[in-house]
């Protein structure tokens, strides 16, 4: 397993360096909770557990695109994808831990729709109607990539 160690806080400072010289003023990045991951199967060989800090840029308004390029070289940390209206970025040693992340959370949004839609129902429902269901959300959910 690659250990961060201090390699991460120094690319969370370098970022937010670039974010200050860019808009011209100071930042305020804010950490988030952190997350367990386990990757595993296609993403590793072999099961391990990583741990996915996550921090915001808040009221700061910075391009994705220029956003990406400030991150080009700064292999631990990604751009949150999952969000639309504000800038997360989580912090990982390896692109397979974030692609991990993105699809627990895409199979937990389309079992969280499956569960919507049978209701009251939910104990009663026969397998097929559950796997006709689980179809067609897993068809309409966005799904991000690394």
């Amino acid at each position: 397993m690659k250990y961060l160690g201090y390699e991460w806080e120094n690319q969370v400072s370098i970022l937010a360096s670039r974010i200050t010289l860019h808009l011209q003023k100071e930042i305020k990045l804010s950490f988030l909770s952190e997350a367990q991951v386990e990757a595993v199967g296609k993403y590793d060989k072999e099961p391990k557990e990583y741990t996915i800090k996550g921090f915001c840029l808040s009221r700061y308004f910075v391009r994705r695109e220029v956003l990406e390029s400030m991150v080009e070289d700064l292999p631990c940390i990604h751009i949150n994808k999952r969000y639309e209206n504000e800038t997360v970025f989580t912090v990982c040693a390896y692109p397979s831990v974030m692609q991990a992340w993105y699809d627990m959370m895409w199979k937990g949004s389309i079992s969280t729709k499956v569960i919507k839609d049978l209701g009251d129902k939910w104990h009663k429902a026969s397998e097929e109607e559950v796997e006709t269901l689980h179809k067609k959300h897993k068809a309409t959910t966005t799904r991000c990539f690394v």
